[in-house]
C-alpha cells in the first residue's frame, strides 16, 4: 500500500485550511489594532459619563433635600400656631378693595419687613380658610 496518495490529499487539504487559518488571523489582528487606538478614548468618554451620572445623583439628591424643605416651610407657614403668633405681634389691616377681588397686593419697595411678615401671615390665613 501506498502512502503517496494519501499525502497528497493531506497536503492539499491542508494547504487550504493554513490559508484559511492565517486570512483568519490576519483579520483578528487588523480588528485588534483598530481597536487598540479606540480605546484610551473610549475609556475616557466611559470615565466622563460616570462623573456625570454621579453629578446628575447628586443633584437629584439635593433637589429632594430642597422639596423636602419647601414642603416644611410651607407647613410651619400655613399652620394656625404660625398664623396665630404672627397675628398678636401686630393686628392687620383689612384687606384693600385688590385683595376682596382675589387679587394680591402690589409690593412696595419701601415696605418693611413687619408688613411682609404681616403680609404673608394673611395670606397664610386665606390659604387655610379656602
Amino acid at each position: 500500500m501506498s502512502l503517496v496518495p494519501l499525502v497528497a490529499v493531506v497536503m492539499i487539504f491542508g494547504v487550504a485550511m493554513l490559508g484559511i487559518l492565517l486570512a483568519g488571523y490576519k483579520e483578528w489582528l487588523a480588528y485588534k489594532a483598530e481597536h487598540e487606538g479606540v480605546s484610551p478614548s473610549t475609556r475616557a468618554l466611559e470615565d466622563w459619563l460616570r462623573a456625570l451620572q454621579d453629578r446628575v445623583d447628586e443633584l437629584e439628591a439635593e433637589r429632594a433635600s430642597l422639596q423636602d424643605r419647601v414642603q416644611n416651610l410651607e407647613t410651619i407657614v400655613t399652620s394656625e400656631a404660625w398664623v396665630v403668633q404672627h397675628d398678636e405681634a401686630g393686628a392687620l389691616s383689612p384687606p384693600d378693595e385688590d385683595e376682596r377681588d382675589g387679587r394680591l397686593p402690589s409690593t412696595d419697595s419701601t415696605a418693611s419687613a413687619s408688613n411682609g411678615a404681616a403680609q404673608v401671615a394673611d395670606l397664610a390665613r386665606r390659604l387655610r380658610t379656602e
